[in-house]
């Protein structure tokens, strides 16, 4: 399963000088006699540059396309065409379709050590998992001169590198990948604090459970998590696309046919663009599915001394109370006063909140609050607080 277009001389690692490197580039000067070297090294280092920003600041995933798809009707296992990156940063170009026989494969690899499948009298199941590689390959052979003399005898030398990949299916699920940046993971929830042998916390990790959840604590564990990375240090660099569960095969007369399988692709890193990026961090925090108050249905009545918001969802009615609301105006002279909350009412048919409040406003500007945070907040009627735990904030001027 590769995608090698009319090419040989193939090779999973650099060719010629080893590794890009990205620190050591050339100095031109007036009369300089230029050589092979000197161009290998010119190219190296901007290649260089480019993968040492594609691994640091991207590190290894998919960028477009790469489906795994398990076609029963040809009895193929098939990735799509696509992008994605390694660890060292390198580009995965995957131009045309890859298959492969799920048969002829298990038949080549049925003997290998560690690998387990179930057999009975009419079908063979196994997992397995697709990984792609980066590959160069020599092309474009073109006469050279194999001595450097005067009518030295001539050859033909290779005068491209195409960048390709390799692809392999390997039996079991794709191992576990590390994930960096521990210290942070754990400060947002998304990992466990790791437990020593003694069967307490880790010191590290203790130190970030105890830290707030602020921006200071972000900037300290993230110095930290970098100072921890290395380089990755690899015999090879496969990036796993997806892990095909229970891939069965059918023994017929004529031998094995692909009957089915499911293709699991959420085990593949994957990169989501920046634009994409930037409007998530801007969307409405919905996720976890709590009510969130819509800042365009407020509206305050100075002469009933009333004011009203409406819910995304419904609330629970008893943790509508006056505790969970604030309201202040602010006056050039004074500043902030607070208008006392006498009462708090929820209607669940329209899902909005009321409040009435004493005596009249001032100044010319109002704050309200109504809380999704702190020891008394909105809840919504699946118990999720208001705003996702963030309290929300409505200013308005007065007219």
């Amino acid at each position: 399963m590769a995608n090698t277009p009319d090419m040989t001389s193939c090779s999973s690692a650099e060719l010629s000088n080893g590794l890009s490197a990205p620190f050591y580039s050339l100095r031109y000067h007036f009369g300089m006699l230029l050589g092979v070297s000197d161009f290998e090294t010119d190219q190296s280092y901007h290649r260089g540059k480019m993968w040492l920003h594609n691994a640091w600041l991207h590190r290894e995933g998919v960028v477009w396309g790469l489906d795994v798809q398990l076609d029963t009707g040809h009895g193929e296992i098939r990735v799509k065409p696509g992008l994605a990156l390694d660890q060292l940063g390198r580009e995965l170009h995957l131009e045309q379709d890859a298959c492969l026989s799920a048969a002829a494969w298990f038949e080549a690899h049925r003997e290998d050590a560690g690998f387990d499948f179930t057999e009975d009298d009419a079908s063979i199941t196994f997992n397995a998992h697709v990984v792609i590689r980066f590959k160069t390959c020599l092309t474009r052979q073109v006469p050279a001169l194999s001595e450097p003399c005067e009518g030295g005898a001539t050859g033909t030398a290779y005068s491209r590198v195409f960048e390709t990949v390799e692809i392999f299916l390997r039996p079991g699920n794709a191992p576990e990948r590390p994930q960096p940046y521990h210290r942070l993971r754990l400060l947002f929830g998304l990992d466990e604090p790791r437990v020593g042998e003694d069967g307490l916390v880790v010191e590290s990790d203790q130190a970030v459970l105890d830290a707030p959840g602020n921006l200071d604590s972000f900037r300290r564990f993230a110095a930290l998590d970098e100072i921890d990375l290395t380089p990755p240090d690899a015999e090879e660099y496969p990036v796993a696309l997806a892990n095909l569960n229970a891939i069965t095969l059918s023994k017929t007369g004529s031998g094995l046919t692909l009957a089915g399988g499911a293709a699991d692709v959420s085990v593949r890193p994957a990169h989501v663009a920046t634009a994409a990026v930037q409007e998530l961090l801007c969307g409405k925090l919905e996720s976890r599915g709590g009510p969130v108050a819509d800042p365009a249905s407020v509206l305050l009545d100075e002469t009933a001394q009333t004011l009203s918001f409406q819910a995304s969802a419904g609330l629970a009615a008893a943790s509508v109370h006056a505790a969970a609301f604030s309201l202040t105006f602010f006056d050039e002279t004074t500043g902030w006063q607070t208008a006392a909350i006498n009462s708090a009412g929820y209607d669940d048919a329209t899902r909005t909140v009321s409040i009435s409040f004493a005596g009249p406003l001032g100044g010319s500007l109002v704050r309200f609050i109504a809380k999704g945070s702190g020891p008394e907040p909105l809840l919504g009627a699946n118990l999720i607080a208001l705003n996702n735990g963030n309290d929300f904030v409505h200013m308005q001027e007065r007219s």
